[in-house]
């Protein structure tokens, strides 16, 4: 049944048109996922501003960075870019490295990716984390969330541009993890900051509405100065192609074992930070480089370059395709198996 399931699935990918899959993973996406992951506290759609009235001042006001330490490992300190020059910024040391972690559509700053992954850094890393809550403009339909990531980018550069003039931070101790259009933006933030951040790690980067010649709104290798991306569902949810220097595909990045059906790809989507989120406290994730899955598998690649997936200090050598395989229930990684 399993094998059944997994040739469906391949089979899906390949004859549903691209048109199709759009409609379909957002209608489906909308439905499964907004009313689950976005509080009843926060505002809903017909509250938010239409696209056209969307201001400088909204982008301002709306989106909020939530500072994390070692010394406040469970209570924010809540910034706005407006705002961060009359809220003192207590713990925050710019000689540390410092980590923008960003969610991505119909998300928040309490979803699983900003909690599991700010919660395993700190746990071994003195560090310094702004979890972005973008969830006034995600949490609009999936086109003008889309439609919005360069100005989400953008105003996340702003707000970092004051984190040097007012306390010294240095680019080359700024990192960025975001998942799905969380990873477009930080590469609009990157490349706002000319592509001096030091790493930025995509999670399945968003797919839909992305073209592999549009590298002006998604991410890309330029936006800074080493760029690794974890695809897991490849060409549905997630963007078919490499955008990084290393581009890494567990399970060959379409669709992951312990997922079952899956038909709108949610599950395997997901397990891009849940990989990551395990990878901060394991170093057992090993990927091999190679051309393709197929070949992966055949054992032609053993003797190929040999690379960790995900951690947060990641392996900058890799260059190219990794491929790995992964257990279907958590712990996912396999190590050499």
């Amino acid at each position: 049944m399993q094998s059944l399931n997994r040739s469906f699935r391949y089979l899906l990918y390949a004859i549903v048109p691209l048109t199709m899959k759009v409609f379909y993973l957002t209608v489906i996406f909308a439905s499964s996922i907004c009313c689950k992951t976005v509080p009843v506290d926060l505002v809903v759609e017909e509250e938010l501003p239409s696209e056209s009235n969307i201001t400088l001042k909204f982008f301002e006001t709306g989106i909020r960075y939530h500072f994390f330490s070692q010394a406040n490992p469970f209570r924010s300190r809540k910034l706005r870019i407006d705002t961060i020059e009359s809220v003192p910024l207590d713990y925050f040391d710019a000689n540390k490295e410092t980590l923008f972690i960003i969610h991505g559509w119909k998300s928040h700053n309490e979803s699983e990716i900003s909690f599991h992954i700010r919660e395993r850094i700190l746990d071994r890393h003195d560090v310094n984390v702004f979890v972005v809550d973008w969830h006034i403009v995600a949490g609009k339909s999936y086109l003008n969330a889309q439609g919005n990531v360069r100005k989400v980018g953008q105003y996340i550069a702003k707000f970092i541009t004051k984190l040097q003039d007012m306390y010294g931070l240095r680019l080359n101790k700024v990192k960025f993890v975001g998942h799905s259009l969380g990873a477009h933006i930080a590469g609009n933030a990157g490349a706002a900051l000319n592509g001096e951040v030091d790493r930025i790690t995509g999670l399945d980067p968003a797919g839909p509405l992305f073209s592999v010649k549009d590298t002006d709104n998604r991410l890309d290798p330029s936006d800074a100065k080493y760029v690794q991306v974890i695809h897991t569902n490849d060409g549905f949810l997630g963007f078919n192609g490499q955008l990084g220097h290393a581009d890494y595909y567990p399970n060959g990045g379409k669709s992951q074992p312990g997922c079952g059906l899956d038909l709108a790809g949610i599950c395997s989507h997901s397990r891009s930070y849940a990989y990551y989120a395990e990878s901060l406290n394991s170093e057992s994730f090993i990927a091999y480089q190679c051309d393709n899955y197929e070949e992966y598998l055949q054992g032609f690649c053993v003797y190929s370059h040999v690379s960790i997936m995900g951690m947060f200090n990641v392996d900058i050598n890799a260059r190219g395709k990794y491929y790995l395989r992964t257990y279907g229930n958590f712990p996912y990684a396999r190590g050499w198996k």
